[in-house]
């Protein structure tokens, strides 16, 4: 697929090989803890296909050859995970760097109201700490 993952492009819609190099090269989000979403499937072995298929880079035909099952078998269990992930949010295009760089400068741009001081939003804000309730 190539750098810069035209981003109007759904996550559902392209083959599972251009997700797998598209999340290979840091321009799909990919959760850390990979959730169960197909019951067809134990869930740890579930987990280490997506795993293997989309983070390390395997085929599906090494990985059915790795549990002895069809290679579509392993494809449809991709699949499944991949439109469950999409649909809930886990697997996410990554805006390339240039689009973050202009963000940056449209908010340096804007004008602050009368009377208020421009505070620039940082990219990655840690959310406000729970107030304890007495």
């Amino acid at each position: 697929m190539g750098p810069g993952l035209n981003l109007a492009v759904s996550l559902s819609k392209i083959r599972l090989d251009q997700l797998q190099e598209a999340i290979r090269c840091n321009q799909v989000s990919f959760p850390s803890q990979v959730p169960v979403f197909i019951k067809h499937a134990a869930g740890t072995q579930q987990c280490h296909v997506v795993i293997l298929y989309f983070v390390r880079g395997w085929s599906c035909d090494r990985i059915a050859k790795r549990y002895n099952v069809t290679r579509q078998h392993i494809w449809q269990m991709v699949s499944e995970w991949r439109r469950h992930a999409v649909a809930l949010g886990y697997l996410q295009a990554i805006p390339p760097q240039e689009s973050l760089r202009s963000l940056e400068l449209v908010e340096k741009r804007t004008p602050a109201p009368a009377g208020r001081k421009a505070v620039p939003l940082p990219l990655h804000a840690e959310p406000e700490p729970a107030l304890a309730l007495a």
